[in-house]
């Protein structure tokens, strides 16, 4: 995940904001420069794409209007994706609701999480709390309650996802497990499985988010499981599960994978390393005993490009050439929130 893996992108940091502490639930906050536009909706019925350049250009952005977050899009259970920066002097933060998932494409920062907010002299910071150096490649994950914040930031970049964890209820029942190889629009929902391998060992057992201090994994334990892929060709090293489907995914493609199509969960894919030609839309038939997509979208995708699938959506990569990616899963549908203090 160093070096080129995450050179065209930066860092990024995903989904919704809701806090209450230091509160910022506008796509973008900036210290005299202009607001980011308007934030789109996650599409029903058709994939998103935003290539690495765009990307880089909204970081480019922030930092030059000092503004540090550009949304790319708003989903439901407060679901959102992030392009974000880190401006000196930010206070640190809680979510009531909602949880930060960062993952750090570009330069260096000191995470200080968990512990209590406290005021001294005016100034807010966290007592008796963690301390650790974050770099590209890393991921911290902090639940709703949890102080964070940073410091000391050196060309810091980050994806930040963020969505709910808490007040969320169920308005339809769960998906029924998901066949071998789903077929056409109204295939079952994402595995429950953590992997699917090929004659390799199974991928280790799959936590559950914490909900009371963070999770943290270092970019070489993240590389230790894309490389465990490949040896295994097992496409999926899960890191961690969490409600409403939303987990994230060390994940690769093997060749002659079918495409796919998901009940209720949406797949956000953020390419990291290699390309391939991401086949999306149109529908699933038949051409020889073997699974195509017609009438669909072929896009090559490079790393820094990020891609989204919303559920009964047909998708699937081909031509891959040393293809990696994050995939970051959630259900889109069939939850709402419902804690009276979410914002």
């Amino acid at each position: 995940m160093r070096g080129h893996s995450f050179a065209a992108i930066g860092a990024f940091v995903l989904f919704g904001l809701c806090g209450s502490v230091v509160s910022s639930q506008q796509a973008g906050q900036g210290r005299g420069g202009a607001p980011a536009p308007a934030v789109p909706n996650l599409a029903t019925d058709k994939t998103m794409f935003w290539p690495a350049a765009d990307i880089q250009t909204r970081w480019k952005e922030n930092e030059t209007l000092k503004r540090n977050n550009f949304r790319l899009f708003n989903g439901p259970t407060n679901i959102s994706a992030n392009v974000r920066i880190v401006l000196p002097g930010d206070e640190p933060l809680i979510h009531e609701t909602t949880a930060d998932l960062w993952i750090v494409t570009e330069g260096t920062a000191v995470a200080r999480t968990d512990g209590k907010v406290v005021d001294a002299n005016g100034a807010k910071s966290i007592g008796n709390g963690m301390q650790r150096t974050v770099r590209a490649g890393d991921v911290l994950y902090v639940p709703p309650g949890v102080p964070h914040y940073f410091t000391e930031m050196k060309g810091f970049r980050a994806w930040l996802m963020r969505f709910d964890t808490v007040g969320l209820v169920r308005t339809k029942p769960a998906a029924p497990p998901e066949a071998p190889a789903a077929r056409g629009r109204g295939a079952a929902a994402a595995p429950a499985q953590p992997a699917a391998a090929r004659g390799g060992t199974p991928a280790p057992p799959v936590p559950d988010l914490a909900t009371d201090k963070t999770m943290f994994w270092p970019a070489a334990d993240l590389q230790a499981r894309w490389k465990d892929n490949e040896v295994n060709k097992r496409i999926n090293s899960r890191i961690y599960n969490g409600p409403a489907n939303i987990s994230a995914n060390v994940r690769i493609v093997l060749p002659g994978d079918a495409p796919a199509t998901h009940v209720d969960t949406a797949d956000l894919w953020l390419v990291t390393e290699g390309e391939a030609v991401a086949r999306t839309d149109g529908e699933i038939v038949q051409a020889n005993g073997t699974s195509v997509i017609r009438n669909g979208v072929a896009r090559p995708v490079h790393p820094g490009d990020l891609l989204y699938v919303p559920p009964g959506v047909p998708h699937h990569f081909t031509d891959m050439k040393g293809f990696r990616a994050w995939l970051i899963r959630y259900d889109v549908e069939g939850w709402a929130q419902r804690s009276p203090s979410a914002q």
